[in-house]
């Protein structure tokens, strides 16, 4: 760590990036080969999309998806080749995120480059084998231009939202700097609602509806929160619940309570847009909100939207990565107490990574129950052991961003 400090350097970042998604890449060739399945689902709907056409491929997705998951075709079209291509294009997101950080922060090393360098790594290869790699990017983007660049956030925020629709709840954030408000708004809409209407031209309505009909027929993922009271008790009574793949391309639970559950998902995720809005007026009540004010809501959206989800894949951890890192730039403009307080946040997250990474591909099989009662109670405890910390994580999110509102703070 002194030799870590002592040389904070652009080459040494490069080094460090290269080892860390080395290792990544040396992971995934070797023990969690298995975690390569979406990639090849999406190689399999891009090789049929001639035929399907766009209103019968990918419907989960929205219409841009399908031109970007077209991209690592045009590599020659093999399976290899587009799993090949798919991981050279989710590096270079990384890489450049990387690149964006360093740069914002005056071409020096800062804690957080770090942050990022640990992060994706913890979570594993799985972040190279779906694309949340580009809307945890294009939010922490975001949030680097707001102070400088509001119509590059706008634009960002916008392509964030055509891609996978959450980073919409966004925008109201980047909309608090009264000065900047215009150019966001231009950015986002010429952006956002150009691709929106692009995708109808191309797809029409269904097609530009599906992924809503699709998200709302969704049933209760085994790694989601609401999911946890009725995992603990199948671990200890297997015999009234069961866990399938459903047609959605994810294992849920079925049994009882469940559809109890799933009613209080909906009403959480109500509750979640309630408490949003509160600390969207109160961002736009308070005078000169500040950076890092603006960047505590963004990390609080997107903390709700995950908890109150009733489903929870191990890849939406990176939707909190990208702001963090960028949060953890803009507390350089804060009081030392108010940068311990952002370090406390990244690490708790840095901590949610890995037990992340433990939940899935690490403990999967055990979780699914295929080796043993004492081996799924184990996967079960920590998995919601993750569920309870990333639930607290984002209480204490929200509370902060309350916090750093209040009419008696300046500049944060």
């Amino acid at each position: 760590m002194a030799w870590w400090d002592q040389g904070r350097s652009g080459r040494r970042i490069v080094l460090a990036w290269l080892l860390t998604r080395l290792f990544a890449l040396l992971v995934l060739a070797t023990a969690e080969r298995f975690v390569t399945g979406d990639v090849f689902y999406y190689w399999r709907k891009i090789l049929r999309l001639g035929g399907a056409g766009l209103s019968g491929t990918l419907n989960e997705y929205p219409t841009p998806v399908v031109w970007f998951l077209w991209l690592p075709y045009a590599t020659g079209g093999h399976r290899a080749g587009y799993l090949a291509g798919f991981l050279f294009l989710m590096l270079a997101l990384d890489a450049g995120f990387t690149y964006a950080l360093w740069r914002t922060a005056g071409r020096r090393h800062d804690w957080s480059v770090d942050f990022w360098l640990l992060f994706v790594p913890l979570i594993g290869p799985l972040c190279y084998l779906r694309f949340d790699m580009l809307p945890a990017v294009l939010a922490g983007g975001a949030l680097l231009a707001a102070r400088r660049r509001p119509w590059v956030t706008g634009a960002l925020t916008g392509l964030g939202a055509a891609v996978k629709l959450w980073p919409a709840l966004l925008i109201p954030a980047f909309l608090v700097p009264r000065a900047d408000r215009v150019r966001a708004a231009t950015g986002f809409v010429v952006v956002g609602f150009g691709l929106a209407l692009l995708s109808l031209v191309t797809g029409g309505w269904t097609r530009l509806l599906s992924p809503l009909t699709w998200q709302s027929g969704r049933g209760l993922q085994i790694e989601s929160i609401w999911a946890t009271p009725v995992m603990l008790a199948r671990a200890l009574h297997p015999a009234g619940y069961a866990v399938a793949m459903s047609r959605y391309q994810a294992y849920e639970i079925f049994g009882p309570g469940v559809d109890v559950l799933l009613q209080a998902s909906t009403l959480a995720t109500l509750l979640g847009f309630v408490v949003l809005a509160g600390l969207f007026v109160r961002a736009f009540r308070k005078p000169g909100a500040g950076a890092l004010s603006v960047g505590l809501v963004v990390l609080a959206t997107v903390a709700v939207m995950t908890v109150t989800n009733k489903t929870l894949s191990p890849q939406y951890l990176l939707w909190l990565g990208g702001p963090m890192a960028a949060l953890l730039l803009l507390r350089l403009d804060s009081v030392p107490a108010q940068r311990r307080t952002v370090r406390l946040l990244a690490v708790e997250l840095l901590a949610l990574a890995l037990a992340t990474h433990l939940v899935y591909p690490l403990f999967y099989d055990w979780f699914l129950g295929h080796h043993g009662a004492a081996l799924t109670v184990l996967a079960t405890l920590v998995t919601a052991l993750r569920n309870l910390g990333l639930l607290a994580f984002t209480v204490q999110v929200c509370v902060l961003a309350w916090r750093f509102l209040s009419p008696t703070r300046t500049g944060t």
